[in-house]
């Protein structure tokens, strides 16, 4: 009677074991998921995070070109280096936007949609800019008129000094779903 009471106890120790083994490798395999999402996923919220807590304000001012470069009423598409950007830290320090001249004026926007960042198009014959994306649409002026941009393309200072067109650069907003300030 002796030994099937030992027996039972034994039974009983290797039970208690067992769920112990099983919460280990249970919390190791979690632990390593979680690990692995989260060295794979740094570079990407960096990315996407990482404009919010740039600081805003106007860049310099930039020579995108010569004034003969810019015939008027043609759109020409630029580059320019983001204010801010750092070559060490990875981030991408060019940029592109949308010139513009027109008798007495000039006008820059800024090559990002403004619903999720994707970079729209400029259509000469219309006039109109369009994002590939999600069918945003947005009209000479870079007012948005279709789709889902909520807000307007980012205007840039311009100037000409001398020959040299100069654009004035800013950090750029985040792409937003949603109107500044609204609840929707």
């Amino acid at each position: 009677m002796s030994d099937t009471h030992a027996s039972s106890d034994m039974a009983g120790q290797d039970d208690t074991q067992e769920p112990s083994r099983r919460k280990l490798l249970i919390g190791l395999s979690l632990g390593s998921g979680a690990l692995a999402a989260a060295a794979a996923g740094y570079p990407i919220a960096k990315a996407v995070l990482d404009p919010a807590f740039q600081k805003g304000g106007r860049g310099d001012w930039q020579t995108v070109g010569q004034l003969t470069d810019f015939p008027l009423w043609k759109t020409v598409l630029v580059t320019f280096i983001r204010p801010g950007a750092r070559s060490f830290g990875g981030d991408i320090k060019k940029d592109t936007a949308y010139l513009t001249r027109r008798p007495g004026d000039w006008l820059a926007l800024h090559n990002v949609c403004m619903h999720l960042g994707c970079p729209v198009r400029h259509q000469e014959g219309s006039g109109l800019y369009f994002c590939p994306c999600h069918g945003g649409v947005y009209n000479a002026e870079g007012i948005n008129v279709a789709g889902p941009p909520r807000i307007p393309l980012q205007r840039l200072g311009v100037r000409v000094e001398g020959q040299d067109v100069q654009l004035q650069s800013a950090a750029m907003p985040l792409p937003t779903l949603t109107w500044p300030g609204g609840d929707s």
